[in-house]
């Protein structure tokens, strides 16, 4: 059951002067022209409902009745055009205050069952502040947060904490340590007994025993290994790394492992900070698959508008300082969103005009003959509750020019192989990259999508066959590790040593991608990772390339500077050659896909839901394949 909410309002006093019952006695009057029917109709004698009408008009400054004269009933009651006006107003209020408070009841008194909070925002909104806050509640400026007594959370951050010493499979085993305890527990206990004669002391500790089992296959701990080695191989770490020291992990490893950790400890309540940043899609994919399991709660900060769409039961919003509930799913929001924005638009633009023309008349007769009026339209204005502007997004703006005319065929691979040394990650790749074609590459971490990248760039030496690029080609290059960016120069230094351009130019160009003022000053190694990638797309747009290759473009990107991007590459009539993790920006922008998969390149003419199409059909294809028959791998697919 869900609280009925009345709506109603109070002069300073907290007296109420209006609100569902004046509201219905004033439609009664415009109904039946007459206050004493109104009256009667709801059961009021006619001086108490004049008593109502009376109150109202004093608190709001202008009259909600006028005499008639005249008619079937020789005379009566109607209602005012400022009257209209104000019920027009009051009761889409009150449908708006109903409205929010059920989103805000279902958001705080939420219903059986599990539910996924994704956080979403744009930069600097304050998501991980809140997500942080909900572990330091006592840093909170005001307000309170609160967890149900004996709540088990778990909290994974970006970035990584310590992770002291030993392997990865030590660091796993004590990632719950209420387990290890319980298991040191039942030993000990398992040791006394054997100690005891039979008696009370000995029924005593066999009671405590039972205790702590019970305890202990509340929380599976018979089964601990098994979930660590289903958590590890789900986030990518292979057995063969199990025994390596944890310390030696690459960050993205570490995060991986803190992700990995969360899980197995089992928590009631998770909070993940943008948990998909260090993951491949077949990672993606598996945690999410576990978090539409998972029986706890979870509140995530997130960009990937993919995981967004797959895991959410809820998007919660940060913008302008305030937060708002949608129910649903990304794409669900996206539609309530665009509801949201254009009815507050007008709202706005209404109450501004009813300001401009409130204090117009006013200022026409607050001397005159209707200054009574005119003052009674200032107090209703100096009580108007002032809608706040809607919030103005500043994006930058990334427009790449026309590409310049290039050969048909922009890169030919002829039986090439890829790798170090002996080490060959890809092999036997016989493929043409076309001019206007945009190609996703795919493939787990490790399988070798930049090391291709590099040697097509020819920036590594193909272990076998070719990679040329075509005539006329010009190559613009998006690399993860922004190698264009000295990390000791400023921005400005960094763009007038490489382009040559005025400063007042420079500073223009670099305004367009959000560094405005002082920040052209700013080292670019002290920059964050989305103001890095920022300044590489500009680089692009500057270099008026024909083939675009990408690797990993909207990492550290929020989904509207994503948004940006992606309208860019889809406008752009050049060629793109992009390695992405971000599977709704590769479903937008690719019209091929190329997959890495054991050793090979397999290539799929269409998006990313085509290839998923596509995948699913091979697979079927595959289980109907008697096992005794030899399975023939296709590595092209096309419609």
């Amino acid at each position: 059951m869900k609280p009925a909410l009345r709506v109603m309002l109070c002069d300073d006093a907290g007296e109420r002067f209006f609100g569902e019952g004046p509201c219905r006695l004033l439609h009664l009057i415009e109904e039946t022209g007459s206050l004493r029917s109104a009256a009667a109709q709801m059961g009021l004698s006619y001086s108490k409902a004049l008593r109502l009408v009376q109150h109202a008009e004093k608190e709001l400054g202008f009259a909600l009745t006028c005499k008639t004269i005249g008619g079937r009933g020789g005379g009566g009651s109607t209602l005012t055009a400022e009257a209209r006006q104000f019920l027009e107003r009051y009761e889409a209020y009150r449908d708006a205050c109903v409205q929010t408070s059920r989103e805000l009841y279902s958001a705080f008194f939420p219903a059986s069952g599990k539910r996924h909070l994704l956080l979403t925002g744009g930069r600097g909104s304050g998501k991980t502040t809140l997500a942080a806050l909900s572990l330091a509640p006592e840093t909170v400026d005001g307000g309170v947060v609160r967890f149900e007594p004996g709540l088990k959370i778990g909290y994974v951050e970006q970035g990584f904490q310590n992770i002291g010493t030993g392997s990865l499979w030590q660091f796993m085993l004590r990632s719950c340590p209420e387990i290890v305890t319980m298991r040191e527990e039942l030993a000990a206990l398992e040791a006394l007994s054997a100690q005891l004669e039979p008696g009370a002391e000995l029924d005593g500790v066999l009671e405590e025993y039972a205790r702590v089992t019970k305890r202990y296959e509340h929380v599976d701990g018979y089964n601990y290994e098994a979930f660590i080695k289903r958590v590890l191989i789900g986030l990518g770490f292979e057995e063969a790394v199990w025994d390596k020291t944890a310390e030696h992990f690459s960050g993205g490893q570490k995060t991986r492992m803190m992700l990995a950790a969360a899980l197995v400890r089992q928590p009631d309540f998770l909070i993940l900070d943008e948990p998909t940043n260090h993951l491949d899609i077949a990672m993606t994919e598996w945690l999410e698959k576990y978090l539409q399991e998972f029986k706890g709660g979870l509140l995530a900060v997130s960009h990937d508008r993919a995981f967004l769409d797959n895991i959410a039961t809820r998007i919660l919003e940060m913008e302008g300082g305030h937060l708002t509930s949608f129910k649903g799913n990304y794409s669900k929001y996206l539609v309530q969103k665009e509801l949201q924005t254009a009815t507050l638009e007008a709202a706005y633009a209404s109450q501004q005009d009813y300001i401009a023309r409130t204090e117009a008349y006013i200022r026409r007769f607050k001397a005159g003959i209707k200054s009574k009026m005119a003052r009674g339209r200032q107090s209703q204005l100096d009580r108007l509750e002032r809608m706040d502007a809607p919030v103005q997004h500043e994006e930058f703006a990334l427009r790449l020019p026309p590409a310049p005319e290039s050969a048909e065929r922009v890169l030919i691979l002829d039986n090439l192989s890829v790798g170090y040394g002996d080490n060959v990650l890809l092999h036997d790749i016989d493929l043409v990259l076309r001019k206007g074609e945009k190609v996703g590459l795919l493939g787990p971490n490790g399988t070798g999508k930049t090391t291709l990248l590099k040697t097509v760039l020819g920036e590594l030496p193909p272990l076998k066959g070719t990679a040329q690029i075509g005539n006329r080609v010009k190559v613009g290059y998006f690399s993860q590790s922004y190698e264009r960016l000295a990390p000791k120069q400023t921005l400005l230094d960094n763009f007038l040593v490489e382009y040559g351009f005025t400063e007042e130019r420079t500073r223009s160009l670099l305004g367009g991608m959000l560094f405005h003022g002082d920040d052209v000053f700013k080292e670019i190694g002290t920059l964050s990772g989305g103001q890095k990638a920022r300044l590489v797309l500009l680089k692009l747009v500057l270099d008026g390339a024909n083939c675009l290759v990408l690797d990993e473009p909207t990492n550290h990107l929020d989904i509207m500077a994503r948004e940006t991007v992606e309208a860019a590459l889809t406008a752009f009539d050049g060629t793109v050659l992009v390695v992405s993790h971000d599977r709704y920006f590769i479903n937008e922008i690719a019209d091929r896909i190329w997959e890495l998969e054991d050793h090979r390149v397999c290539d799929y003419k269409g998006n990313y839901d085509f290839y998923l199409e596509e995948k699913a059909k091979r697979r079927l294809l595959q289980a109907a394949v008697p096992s005794s028959a030899p399975v023939q791998r296709k590595l092209r697919l096309s419609r």
